[in-house]
Parts: structure tokens; sequence; C-alpha cells
């Protein structure tokens, strides 16, 4: 008894500046994520870690906010996974390949969950939601450094198309899924009314999100043409593009959001909730931007935004692990089957992907044992999960669902503490396994088809997204940049 409340005690806010508070988070986060990126190891699991460590000094005005904290953090996701859709690039077969596999593994974890923990449906569909998304910042980075070593291989550029798609429709899935979870904020539900609220919803959203983005595309790209007096009004600069797209989606999430009374900013009256999902609405938002904006505008923006991501990175992981204690490391025996019910739905939902889509990527005589590699290697690169389950995994509980269900109290910390264990094994156990195994695959199905070849050889595509995640990453020397961005002065 004396050492629970022991240990409570050194877990209560502490009182001291919050700057350096903010300097731990800044600092300690991000050593410890390059020393585990250095020791290829997902840098959110280490600052996961620092976040654990600063659960036992944290700081009292970062304890209350670290909701609000999270949520902004969570917004750069959205961002960032609008920018990564090409609408031009967009194929049919490419939404069976992203949601297909998605969709069978969350309906089995939602099955397994109501047949072996008594949850009910909803609840079993948030379960999987959460835990079934592709970790899109560890898969993309790791196709970039595939796609360089194989550059003639399709399959890293496929991944590229594949990761931020589902990641889009687990965060658009999700938001759908909201009203029927009986949050503290709605009312009862009434079904008929919730479908018809749904489908305003999403077409309310995609509408004002294509606006949203097409306007501020043209804008922000023409802006330097805009003079007062004689003189130019806008400088150009790449900050200058990135805080006005910016303001754009955060406007875009605001309008999705609620009061500080609770009730939507902008609802629909025949329902409860917002007229707009805010999730969908920045990820529409940022897709239909990149779409109008010109590719100099565009690439410049996402530099930024790659850099940006780093501090929410830090931000979103550290308050993440700041909620974690050594408590939930039992609830693994939970987890075991689930992971094990989720991973095969997965991989027979990945091969099933992979051998429908094949007349349509070109790959319709490509022989079966080429075609197993190529739907192992996805599979493989489908495993690690990061980005989406430290984003959804708070919120059950911190908007209060399933208030009108038996077990809320257990599916609520449930999915909570699944989340965080699954970014710490899956993010560990499927970066390993795609670092092992995906270059051994890639090389087994080198020899391609000559059809896929043909159809898939659209090669300034593939350069041009290779260009963009380079904007992303930290291989681009500084002065480069600052060249570039002279040069574009300059030029206009």
């Amino acid at each position: 008894m004396l050492h629970g409340q022991v240990i409570a005690d050194v877990q209560l806010p502490k009182e001291y500046p919050v700057q350096l508070a903010i300097a731990y988070i800044l600092l300690v986060g991000y050593l410890v994520r390059t020393l585990f990126v250095s020791l290829r190891l997902p840098a959110a699991v280490g600052v996961i870690l620092s976040g654990f460590i600063f659960s036992y000094f944290l700081q009292a005005d970062i304890f209350v906010e670290r909701d609000v904290l999270q949520e902004l953090a969570f917004f750069l996701v959205l961002l960032t996974a609008g920018l990564e859709i090409s609408i031009k690039d967009l194929r049919p077969y490419l939404f069976v390949l992203a949601w297909f596999p998605c969709a069978v593994e969350l309906l089995a974890i939602a099955a397994f969950s109501a047949a072996a923990m008594d949850y009910t449906f909803i609840e079993g569909l948030n379960l999987g939601l959460v835990l079934a998304a592709i970790g899109d910042g560890l898969v993309i980075p790791k196709m970039k450094e595939f796609s360089s070593r194989f550059p003639e291989h399709p399959m890293p550029h496929l991944m590229f198309r594949w990761a931020p798609l589902e990641a889009c429709f687990a965060l658009t899935f999700f938001g759908v899924l909201k009203g029927a979870s009986a949050p503290a904020s709605m009312p009862d539900i009434n079904m008929p009314l919730l479908v018809l609220a749904n489908i305003t919803r999403i077409g309310a959203t995609l509408a004002a999100g294509a606006m949203f983005g097409t306007l501020s595309g043209w804008l922000i790209t023409y802006r330097t043409k805009a003079s007062l007096f004689g003189h130019q009004v806008f400088t150009g600069s790449s900050v200058e593009s990135f805080l006005m797209l910016l303001s754009v989606a955060l406007v875009s999430y605001g309008l999705g959001g609620n009061c500080a009374s609770g009730e939507p900013l902008v609802p629909i009256f025949f329902s409860g909730g917002s007229l707009f999902q805010p999730e969908l609405l920045v990820i529409v938002t940022g897709s239909t931007f990149a779409a109008a904006a010109d590719k100099h505008t565009v690439h410049h923006v996402e530099h930024i935004l790659g850099g940006v991501w780093v501090f929410g990175q830090l931000v979103l992981f550290t308050m993440l692990g700041s909620k974690t204690s050594t408590a939930i490391f039992p609830e693994l025996s939970r987890l075991l089957p689930i992971m094990a019910v989720g991973l095969t739905a997965r991989f027979i939902g990945v091969s099933a992907a992979i051998v429908l889509t094949r007349r349509e990527r070109g790959c319709e005589f490509q022989n079966l044992e080429n075609t197993a590699h190529d739907a192992l290697f996805c599979f493989l690169a489908t495993v690690p999960r990061a980005t989406i389950q430290g984003a959804l995994g708070a919120v059950p509980l911190s908007q209060r669902y399933f208030n009108n269900f038996p077990l809320r109290e257990d599916a609520r910390s449930f999915i909570f503490t699944a989340a965080r264990l699954y970014i710490v094994c899956m993010s560990v156990f499927g970066m390993c396994s795609l670092n092992t195994f995906g270059p051994c695959l890639l090389r087994a199905s080198e020899k391609r088809p000559a059809m896929e070849i043909k159809f898939l050889g659209d090669h300034d595509l593939d350069q041009e997204l290779l260009e963009q995640l380079d904007f992303n990453g930290d291989n681009r020397a500084s002065d480069e940049l600052r060249v570039e961005d002279a040069a574009t002065v300059l030029a206009e």
C-alpha cells in the first residue's frame, strides 16, 4: 500500500517553470529519437520512452493541456496525409489495395472482440480502426529507401500511394463512426437520422474541402502578382506559403469542431453533431491544395511541413508516453490474440487484394511465385503501426465514448492501452521484419512482367513523388535549399 502511494505521489504533476518542460520535450525527445533512428529502431518508440520518463516529473501546465497539445499534433498528421495524396494519380485499383486489407483486418478485430470479449460491434469497430491502420509515418520513408535501392521495382512506388490512402480511410471512418459510438457530447442515437446526417456531413465536407484547397492552392501560387501602389505585397517565400496553407487547414479543422459550450460551431440542424467532419475536411483541403498549386509551391510547403512534423512527433508521442505506465504491459496477454487475428486477417486481405488487382496493375501473366513475393512484401509494409494509433487511441477515453454501452469503461481504457502497446510492439516488430525481409523479397521479384512496366511506367510521376519525399526528410543539404530559394526569388 505504501509502495502504491509513493508511486502515485511521484507521478503527480510538479510545479516548476513550463519553459523547462518544453525544453525537455524538444531536446531530450529529439536526442532519444535520433538515437533510435541511428540504431535502426522506430523513432516513435524512443519518443514514447522519453514521454514515459517525463511522466514522473510532469509539469502542471503541460499536464492540464496535454490533450490539446496532442490534438494539435494530430492535426499535423491529417495535413500531412492530405498532402501525400496525389489526386491525379488515383486509380480504382489503389483504393482496393489501400482499403480492402484494412477493412478485413478491422472487421476481424471487431468480430473477435464481440465474440471473445463481449464488446458490442460498435466498440469492436472502434478498437479495430485504432489498431488496424498502417503506420504511414514509418512506412513511407522506408519505401523511399527501397525505391532508391531498387529503382525499377514497382512495389515501393505502389506503397507510396497505398499508405496515405489507408491512413485517410482510417481517419475518415473513425470520424464517421463517432456518431454511432455515443460520445458524451451527443444525444441518443436515431439510426435513420444518423445515416442521413453522415451522408450530408460527408458531402458537405468534400465540397468545402475541395473549395478551400483549390482556392488556397490558386491564391498561394499566384499571390506574388498582387501589388499595392506598385509594390509587391507578398514575398513569395516558402514560409509564407506554409503559413497560409496552415491557416486555411486550421480554419477547416475548426469548422468541424465544437465551441467551449460543447455545441458544434456549424451544426447539422436536423441532427446532432457538426455539418463538417474535421479530419476528412483537413485531408481533402490538403490533397486539393496539392492538386491546384504548382509543383514548386507544393514541394516547399512539404519541406517545411516535414520539419514541423518532427516537432509534432515529439509533442504527440511525448504526450502519449506521459500517459503510459508499466501497468499496461500485463494487458499484453489480452492483446496478443487480437494481434494474431488482426495480422492473419491482414495477410488474407493483402493477398486477396494483390491477386484481385493483377490485371489492373498489368500483372495478369505474372508467375504465382512473384505474386506471392509481392503480397508478402506489401503485408510486411503494412505491419508497422505508430502514427494513427498515437493519434486515435486516446479519443474514446477523452471524449467518453460508448455512454449507453454496458462495458463502456473497460472498452475505453482497453482501446487506449491497446493503442500504446501496438505502437511499442508493432512498430519494433514491423520495422525489424521490413528491414530484414523486405530487400530479400524485392530482389526475388525483380523480374517484372513487361505489361506492368508499361502500365506503371510513369517514371516522371514516380520521380516527383521521390522529390516530394526528399523535402520531407533530412537528406537535402540546407545550403542547397537556400540556393534554391534564392534562385526562386530572383526568377520572380
